[in-house]
C-alpha cells in the first residue's frame, strides 16, 4: 500500500533526517512521528474513545451497534465494550468509519480503552500497541 501521500511523507522524512539510519521505520521512530496509515489509525482510535465516552455530538449516538444489543447473553467481547462489525461488500465500505472504527477499537487492549482521554492518548501513543496497530487505507 503506497499512495502518493505516503510516498511524499517518506521523501519528507528522508529530507528532514538525512542520516543513514536504515529503514524508514527507524527514521519515524527517531523523529517520534507516525506514518500516515498509523496516524489515521491513531485518529480513529481517538474518535472511538470519544464515542464511548459520549464526547461526540448526539448524531453519533446510534452510529455504531454495541455487541450487547446483538447478543442477549454475556460474552467476552461484550465486557470489553466492543462493537458490531458490519458486513461490507465493497472496498469503499472497508474504508468507511462504520467498518474501521469497530475494527480498530476491538484491537485496543482493555487497559488502554478504559482510561481517561488524556491518559488514553498518551498510553496509545507511548506503548508498543502503536507498533502493532494495523495500517488502514486512507
Amino acid at each position: 500500500m503506497s499512495t502518493p501521500h505516503i510516498k511524499l511523507q517518506n521523501k519528507a522524512i528522508k529530507l528532514i533526517n538525512p542520516t543513514n539510519m536504515g529503514s524508514l521505520e527507524e527514521h519515524f521512530q527517531h523523529l517520534n512521528i507516525l506514518c500516515l496509515p498509523k496516524l489515521y489509525s491513531f485518529s480513529v482510535s481517538k474518535f472511538m474513545h470519544s464515542y464511548h465516552n459520549k464526547l461526540l455530538p448526539n448524531h453519533f449516538d446510534e452510529y455504531f451497534i454495541p455487541l450487547s444489543s446483538i447478543h442477549y447473553h454475556s460474552t467476552r467481547l461484550e465486557t470489553s465494550k466492543n462493537l458490531f462489525l458490519p458486513r461490507v461488500n465493497s472496498s469503499s465500505g472497508k474504508c468507511s468509519l462504520k467498518f474501521i472504527g469497530p475494527k480498530v477499537w476491538s484491537s485496543i487492549p482493555n487497559d488502554i480503552k478504559f482510561a481517561t482521554t488524556f491518559t488514553f492518548k498518551w498510553n496509545l501513543r507511548n506503548t508498543s500497541y502503536m507498533k502493532k496497530i494495523p495500517n488502514y487505507e486512507l
